[in-house]
């Protein structure tokens, strides 16, 4: 069963990785590496329904995408992009967080209960930037991790819904607590089904459900 993770918990790590991101963007421009803005994606955005497992060992996690501005040219490679990220960022967190593990599209950092051998929390960071594909679409791409081969690419995300209209509507009206609700309801009935894709799945519903 999983359970909201109320803000008075969550918001002081917020508080506490923003300021480690804001560290790294400063180191970077100050050695004139690149600039990047960070912004919060999925349940740790603006929306607030950050879950967890009661009684569970693996916590709950922040998700943020880095999007590159500019850079260097020397440093756009995405392998020596990715691990200088990976490196700066070992560097700025503290001693209770482990060492960033490397995974396809994001690298993440957690805080370990080691005597109860349990994730408290941790946090995922994806490198994103705009680019064009090959119909003339602008696009977000991120660097991808081929664990097979251990190479590094530019990989275009998948093209996906834009379900930016019904959240507004939803929120505009006044059927956010409805819609926390059931998105509740509807992660404890697919425990194993991706966040993202309840969530837009109850987007749909609680939308369906009010249009009338």
């Amino acid at each position: 069963m999983f359970e909201y993770v109320p803000k008075r918990e969550y918001k002081p790590l917020r508080d506490y990785v923003e300021q480690v991101i804001k560290n790294v963007q400063k180191e970077f421009r100050k050695k004139n590496i690149l600039t990047f803005q960070f912004y919060r994606i999925g349940s740790a955005g603006d929306r607030h329904l950050i879950t967890r497992e009661i009684n569970g060992n693996k916590g709950f996690d922040f998700d943020y995408n880095f999007e590159i501005e500019k850079y260097n040219k020397d440093y756009y490679n995405p392998k020596i992009l990715k691990l200088l990220f990976i490196k700066t960022f070992d560097k700025y967190f503290g001693s209770s967080y482990e060492c960033a593990e490397d995974s396809t599209s994001v690298f993440t950092i957690k805080n370990i209960d080691k005597t109860n051998s349990k994730i408290l929390h941790s946090f995922d960071f994806a490198i994103v930037e705009k680019n064009y594909d090959n119909e003339g679409r602008l696009r977000q791409c991120y660097i991808r991790f081929d664990k097979n081969t251990g190479g590094y690419s530019w990989a275009f995300r998948k093209l996906n819904k834009n379900h930016s209209n019904i959240e507004n509507f939803i929120k505009k009206n006044g059927y956010w607590n409805e819609l926390r609700d059931l998105y509740l309801a509807n992660k404890n009935k697919e425990p194993h089904k991706k966040s993202r894709i309840v969530y837009y799945q109850t987007l749909e519903t609680i939308y369906k459900r009010n249009i009338q």
